[in-house]
């Protein structure tokens, strides 16, 4: 008999218990031949199964199974050649424990620890594939790869393990980890002014190799320069914010520590674009067309803020938007009804024909006197930096009640509670709260029942 280990979704687990037999994808098992015990020293063995796992939320999403086979495919399994069932952590042996048949003996996991590496992995992905959707969806002209290099994979790593870890950059990092990972703490404008001061605050950091108080930034110049702009004229566009910070003497130092940090491209500029897209789109990506032109106006400046807003926003904040504006070959085709007067042979009479005409997908531009576009097509809104994007043509919604603050947060089950995997988490800011509310976790109540 030759040992198995495959690497399996819970419900195909479901699916071997209930039918008794399952075939499995050839790389997801290894065979093996030491003891099952000595398994947790073989992580070469975890690498290669894991490695071909899809993405998911919950580490009780898979498991693994241990089974003996005689002859045939190695990769047909029968339930009676089952030998043992292994969770991926402790936390999922307690739910596997409690939706499975409670005959089924729940072993302690083989590989606890090597289950948080690979979560992170696979992030690393789906901040990849948030940059792969954005090019796609403006067609940049800078490849990814050129721009990659800037941003090297190690900034991306370094950024992920700070968000899992839960701590924020300090000491000899890359600038774009600052960037990426500044939170607002002051109550700066909801404005492009406000994007200007949070830029000033993550160059700050770099600056002093940790996370500044804002306080202690806000008697420098710079600050006082966008406070006045802000009490001027709070409606100040993009370029014009550039324009007099690049044109007041009094703010040149500034302007020098961000060209001397970064010499080969406008950090200011990179920096500001970044945050004003990544205000704009916690809820939800919208396609904008005056990016296309800001593209071709700011050059590799603006392919970078993309790239990090990519990373940031990951694959799950800006797929619908890419399937939306591609679309999907499987999305249904709308057709709008044409009708046409057709004479009526039968009483000399006029009668209507109905025709199909499909909706194309491309929307209709039309020029007004200064050259604005006007894009027919709803379903894309057109917007710039400056402006927010909405639709007005949407409901209004209802305003949720204000979360207390610290409150806990965690995934529901189907059953109802929520889950122990992953772990609930103590929110003390609404930005955290929005994107875990994002991401399907739910505000824990008193009167709820954790699980």
């Amino acid at each position: 008999m030759a040992n198995y280990l495959a690497l399996i979704r819970k419900a195909d687990f479901v699916d071997l218990y209930k039918y008794g037999s399952l075939h499995i994808n050839r790389d997801m098992i290894r065979q093996f031949s030491c003891k099952v015990e000595e398994l947790p020293n073989r992580d070469p063995i975890f690498t290669d199964l894991s490695n071909f796992a899809n993405a998911f939320d919950s580490t009780f999403t898979y498991l693994f199974i241990h089974y003996e086979h005689l002859s045939g495919r190695e990769n047909d399994v029968n339930i009676a050649d089952v030998r043992g069932v292994y969770p991926l952590d402790y936390e999922a042996k307690t739910e596997l424990s409690i939706s499975l048949d409670p005959r089924i003996e729940i072993h302690n996991p083989l590989w606890p620890n090597a289950v948080y590496d690979l979560q992170k992995r696979q992030y690393i992905q789906e901040c990849r594939n948030g940059v792969s959707n954005i090019w796609k969806l403006y067609n940049i002209s800078d490849s990814i790869e050129s721009v990659n290099a800037v941003l090297t994979d190690s900034t991306i790593k370094e950024v992920v393990d700070e968000l899992y870890e839960n701590r924020h950059p300090s000491g000899d990092l890359p600038v774009w980890v600052y960037i990426m990972r500044y939170e607002r703490h002051a109550f700066y404008p909801n404005n492009t002014i406000g994007a200007f001061m949070d830029t000033v605050n993550a160059i700050f950091n770099y600056h002093q190799k940790r996370e500044v108080d804002s306080a202690e930034i806000e008697s420098t110049m710079i600050m006082q320069f966008l406070q006045f702009c802000n009490s001027n004229n709070p409606n100040m566009q993009f370029g014009e914010v550039l324009q007099r910070l690049n044109a007041e003497p009094k703010i040149a130092n500034f302007i020098k520590l961000a060209k001397d940090i970064m010499p080969d491209f406008d950090l200011i500029k990179i920096a500001t674009l970044f945050y004003i897209y990544r205000n704009r789109y916690k809820e939800e990506f919208k396609y904008e067309q005056t990016w296309e032109e800001y593209g071709k106006s700011n050059g590799v400046d603006f392919s970078i803020a993309c790239y990090m807003l990519g990373c940031i926003l990951g694959h799950e904040h800006t797929y619908d938007c890419l399937y939306e504006h591609l679309p999907l070959a499987i999305f249904k085709k709308l057709k709008v009804e044409v009708k046409t007067d057709i004479p009526n042979d039968d009483n000399n009479t006029t009668g209507e024909k109905v025709t199909e005409i499909p909706v194309k997908d491309d929307p209709v531009e039309e020029e007004l006197p200064d050259g604005e576009p006007i894009i027919s097509d709803e379903s894309r809104t057109v917007t710039s930096p400056d402006e927010p994007a909405t639709n007005e043509t949407e409901p209004k919604m209802k305003a949720k009640p204000f979360p207390h603050f610290p409150c806990m947060m965690g995934k529901p089950k189907r059953g109802g509670g929520f889950a122990k995997s992953p772990k609930p988490k103590k929110v003390n800011k609404m930005d955290d709260y929005l994107k875990l509310e994002s991401q399907g976790w739910k505000e824990i109540k008193e009167d709820i029942k954790l699980w």
